[in-house]
């Protein structure tokens, strides 16, 4: 399958633009790659700032990711199946913060 050049690209139009080719040629790879850092960044932040609170970062990591994945879902740069991952993410990560014992 060819792809369209770069060169094509209206960026005048905006980001989107960009993104939409990026989106395309990767087939939507792109996207979930993007998720799954900003995951790991989320949840090495938590973890770092607060004191090695592993389960809480599961769960601040899982619900900034579910926001940003809906964002990207409307936008149409995520798929149905992305999005209900994210979400199965952040209900682990909610369930292990409310069960774990002190």
């Amino acid at each position: 399958m060819a792809y369209e050049s770069p060169a094509n690209i209206n960026a005048s139009q905006g980001m989107g633009q960009l993104l939409e080719y990026v989106n395309t040629v990767t087939n939507s790879w792109i996207s979930n790659m993007l998720l799954v850092s900003l995951y790991i960044i989320m949840l090495m932040g938590w973890y770092r700032t607060q004191g090695n609170d592993f389960v809480g970062g599961l769960a601040v990591a899982g619900f900034g990711t579910s926001v940003i994945a809906t964002l990207l879902w409307i936008a149409g740069f995520v798929s149905g199946p992305t999005l209900g991952v994210c979400f199965a993410v952040m209900l682990i990560g909610v369930a292990a913060l409310l069960l774990m014992k002190d």
